[in-house]
């Protein structure tokens, strides 16, 4: 995990693709997209499973580690409409029933409003005002304090010698924002070039490197 302070807050960039705030035993996470790979199942094209069941057990592993006691999603916690895979998150959601879970809600997420309040999940229509920070799914016109927020899945190309590259997801930061990498696995990227953010920090396998 990588160390950086915003807002006089103390911040931890986690390689699971997610940001921990330590004062407030927060978790901070984007674009979970669950339900996508049986959404895609569901539409004849052959996904393998478990990809969900893997994003599960990671999260798991984050709240327990952490002692988080709130857990809050910028967007896109379930792809689309209901299938088997969405319905499964009642298992994780019983085995952390004492984590408050704040959604707000991207443009995936189109359940209607009980299907989140029965998994005792708030809702934010378009922000999530916290004090220091404002959460939201897409970037906002007119920011008012520092905010976070999903949406965009951005990852940097990285260059080797002759046509070796690779690309990783990242988090970018500007004086007024953090962008969040996609936390799902299967969910596809936005590639960022190098200027566009004051920072970039690259997420290599188990670290949180500053590039940028």
């Amino acid at each position: 995990m990588l160390q950086i302070t915003v807002q006089s807050e103390q911040l931890y960039l986690l390689p699971q693709k997610a940001v921990y705030w330590p004062a407030r035993r927060t978790l901070i996470l984007a674009d979970l997209h669950w339900g996508k790979t049986g959404h895609f199942r569901k539409n004849g094209i052959a996904i393998p499973a478990g990809t969900q069941q893997a994003d599960e057990a990671k999260l798991s592993s984050l709240v327990r580690s952490l002692n988080t006691e709130r857990l809050i999603i910028a967007g896109d916690m379930f792809h689309s409409k209901e299938n088997k895979e969405v319905e499964q998150f009642s298992h994780w959601r019983s085995t952390h029933n004492q984590l408050a879970i704040d959604l707000v809600l991207g443009n995936h997420d189109i359940l209607p409003d009980a299907s989140y309040t029965s998994y005792g999940i708030t809702l934010h229509e378009n922000t999530l005002d916290t004090g220091p920070f404002v959460f939201c799914h897409d970037e906002l016109c007119d920011p008012r304090k520092f905010y976070m927020h999903g949406h965009i899945h951005p990852s940097i190309t990285l260059s080797g010698r002759g046509r070796t590259s690779m690309r990783l997801a990242c988090f970018c930061m500007d004086e007024e924002k953090l962008v969040l990498p996609s936390f799902g696995s299967f969910t596809g990227s936005h590639k960022v070039a190098p200027g566009e953010y004051r920072n970039i920090y690259v997420i290599a396998d188990d670290e949180v490197i500053q590039w940028q």
